[in-house]
């Protein structure tokens, strides 16, 4: 389930996939890709899609979008991404 939402300044929406344990991003094309997480509930931190999340239910990107935050929520932490934006 998607609960939280940011967009950057190039118009990429990034989404707080709940139930999937995941951080989605969501280009203007339309194209949907996972930045982080491997749809497993856990709390490890790691590169991208080996990062674990619980039940992550917010999302905060700087303008450029290479920076996420994201409220873990059932891991009861602030999470910070640094993604590359290709």
């Amino acid at each position: 389930y998607p609960y939280g939402v940011a967009v950057d300044s190039s118009g990429n929406v990034y989404v707080a996939d709940s139930y999937n344990h995941r951080i989605r991003k969501i280009t203007p094309a339309g194209v949907v890709s996972t930045i982080a997480g491997t749809g497993t509930r856990g709390s490890a931190d790691g590169a991208g899609t080996t990062a674990l999340f619980d039940s992550p239910d917010g999302v905060a990107v700087n303008s450029s979008g290479n920076v996420v935050y994201v409220a873990d929520t059932g891991n009861h932490r602030i999470r910070k991404i640094e993604y590359k934006v290709p």
